[in-house]
């Protein structure tokens, strides 16, 4: 096709703008790309990321490496020693632990803030722990490292998600049955309650030997449910719960385990089993000793308002 000159004067001028254009927006686009993200709190609150090293995401690599040879020793090697000696002796424990380590990166991202000689290393994986007692552990990871100019890693953090199948470490299990398969609470399983229950239990605990009524007052709501371990039911008023030390001249109940938990998806109500032997000295002389299964109820205040015990006589 054969053009004027004019027509070819206008295409070179349209081709220099078009290459004056891409190069400003190749330019723009390239000095975007060095930062990106913020950061929000912290001494570099403000400030943006960029991209960090290969070398940086070499030296993680190669401790996952060391990680998954179950070699506490090598593993230790890529910290610095400051971290070595704050986590030495819980890596030592881990890894003699466990019989096999498999951390399987998915996804590995070096990271860095804009003049600091640190650089942050972003890591996903999936890994497999077996035990050497047995118990199996799959965990989906995402991992923050730090590293320093040294090359050694000077922080470490982990976040883990836990899958449906694992045989331990879930956030939820069991399943609870009510006399009426239509209740909204019917198949529901448990989770683990957090909301001091095991302080108050070694409180009262400490507070019932010492037959110190006055603490154990404190820990009662203002009325409490009462079924002890021969069927007795009981709706005792807080004022009235010397009456469960009034008849003993020596207590000991010795707590063997406290299980808090509550009901999935409920409001925040627990229920806490407890497992002690106890000893009675009555006033006369006799002796009650027996070891028990008592299952406490917490209400919404964070105080006990239920008492249900089961026991069996000690040899």
């Amino acid at each position: 096709m054969i053009f004027s000159n004019l027509q070819l004067n206008q295409k070179k001028t349209i081709m220099k703008k078009i290459i004056l254009f891409v190069g400003f927006a190749v330019s723009t686009f390239s000095i975007s790309a060095q930062t990106a993200g913020k950061i929000f709190s912290g001494p570099d609150a403000g400030k943006p990321f960029q991209l960090g090293s290969q070398k940086s995401v070499q030296i993680i690599l190669d401790a996952v490496k060391a990680y998954n040879s179950n070699d506490s020793d090598k593993e230790l090697t890529f910290y610095s020693e400051d971290m070595q000696k704050k986590m030495s002796e819980y890596n030592h424990k881990a890894h003699a632990y466990a019989k096999t380590l498999n951390d399987v990166p998915a996804a590995i991202l070096p990271l860095k803030v804009p003049g600091s000689t640190d650089e942050i290393v972003l890591l996903e994986s999936v890994e497999n722990r077996e035990a050497k007692n047995g118990s199996k552990q799959t965990l989906n990871l995402f991992e923050i490292f730090k590293v320093n100019k040294a090359g050694k890693i000077v922080d470490f953090k982990q976040y883990s998600s836990i899958p449906p199948t694992n045989e331990f470490g879930k956030t939820s299990g069991g399943k609870y049955f009510t006399k009426d398969p239509a209740n909204e609470v019917n198949g529901r399983s448990f989770q683990f309650s957090n909301r001091g229950e095991v302080a108050v239990i070694e409180k009262l605990n400490k507070a019932y030997n010492a037959m110190d009524i006055n603490t154990m007052t404190e820990l009662f709501a203002d009325k409490i449910n009462i079924t002890d371990f021969d069927g007795n039911k009981m709706v005792l008023d807080k004022k009235d719960l010397h009456l469960l030390i009034d008849p003993y001249t020596s207590l000991n109940w010795s707590l063997i385990a406290i299980l808090p938990f509550k009901l999935t998806a409920t409001d925040p109500a627990s229920g806490i089993m407890v497992t002690a032997r106890e000893k009675r000295v009555f006033k006369d002389g006799t002796v009650w000793d027996k070891t028990l299964a008592e299952f406490f109820s917490f209400n919404l205040e964070g105080k006990i308002d239920g008492v249900e015990q089961f026991s069996h006589g000690n040899k």
